[in-house]
């Protein structure tokens, strides 16, 4: 490669870069606002003001923006095409991973993902561990993860590049966790008893070491969602499990206790949207579609079984 295409080269690189940011930019705006100086632009992307223009001449040449100049007032934006933006800056679709949707409100969550995105190319994956999704977002592989607020809060202290985007509130994610026990003649954890041990769920795992506390137990390293099967084959004794699930196939056969206020809290039930840090522009668009009451009201209908579930 001569000197010269290299030059070429790095500058389309340069305006490609510039164009996803600004597409994303964008997709967070409605017609009739005011855009920001290039200037602005410059400092946030660290790119050349000739960059920003070419950026923005790529856009409206493939109709994803329609852009109108007030001279001193500054320019506008008389129309979007979020698709079209969407295909600048998330050809691949928006990505999103959260629990795999094994109770009602799970259900209820991925619907109103799916719903809040209705127009746009979006994709929804479920992997259990709250650990692992925080991950596939902090490397990058999806734009946003659903999990508890405790697990959020808790990866952040630990150095993870991620931060809440939107709260849903208490009750978001589920409604409790208690305690399944094998043996209905007990309410709590008991010594010698095997207990269910997920160490890449931090609720789980957090929990569990709560109730444990000052008791000779065997932790019995298991995914949380086979406490039940484990339970039922005389893996276990015990295990935390989601209440959510207890309302809707009971599992009569087993003691269900529900946990002291001083081995749980709400940070446990509320569900949050996590994305990486300082991902301002992703941010923004994600707030701008999904809307936290919408939600809210999705899952209420998912659990009532006045809104059929779709993921």
């Amino acid at each position: 490669m001569t000197v010269k295409n290299l030059v070429y080269g790095n500058l389309y690189q340069k305006t490609g870069v510039a164009k996803s940011m600004l597409a994303l930019d964008l997709m967070s705006r409605n017609a009739g606002d005011r855009l920001l100086p290039i200037s602005e632009y410059q400092e946030r992307f660290g790119v050349s003001r000739g960059t920003i223009q070419n950026a923005f001449a790529c856009l409206k040449e493939s109709n994803a923006v329609v852009l109108e100049n007030h001279g001193h007032q500054g320019t506008y934006i008389m129309s979007l095409n979020n698709k079209k933006l969407q295909e600048h800056c998330m050809p691949r679709g928006i990505l999103g991973i959260m629990p795999l949707p094994y109770s009602l409100t799970y259900e209820g969550l991925a619907t109103a993902m799916y719903e809040q995105f209705y127009s746009l190319n979006f994709n929804m994956a479920y992997a259990r561990g709250a650990v692992g999704r925080i991950e596939l977002v902090e490397s990058g592989t999806y734009h946003f993860a659903i999990c508890s607020q405790f697990a959020a809060e808790q990866s952040v202290k630990e150095g993870k590049q991620i931060e809440i985007a939107m709260n849903f509130g208490p009750g978001s994610f589920l409604s409790r966790h208690v305690l399944l026990l094998a043996d209905s003649r007990f309410d709590s954890i008991q010594d010698g008893m095997r207990v269910a041990y997920d160490s890449n769920s931090l609720d789980q795992s957090c929990i569990t070491r709560n109730i444990i506390h000052g008791r000779d137990v065997v932790l019995v390293p298991i995914r949380t969602q086979q406490t039940v099967t484990a339970l039922k084959e005389g893996i276990i004794d015990a295990g935390v499990w989601n209440y959510d699930d207890i309302l809707e196939n009971k599992h009569d056969s087993f003691k269900v206790a529900f946990l002291d206020d001083s081995d749980y809290n709400n940070l446990f039930s509320t569900a949050v949207l996590v994305t990486g840090k300082e991902e301002k522009c992703l941010k923004a668009m994600l707030m701008k579609y999904i809307n936290s009451a919408q939600v809210m009201t999705i899952i209420r209908d998912v659990r009532e079984k006045k809104r059929e579930p779709y993921f």
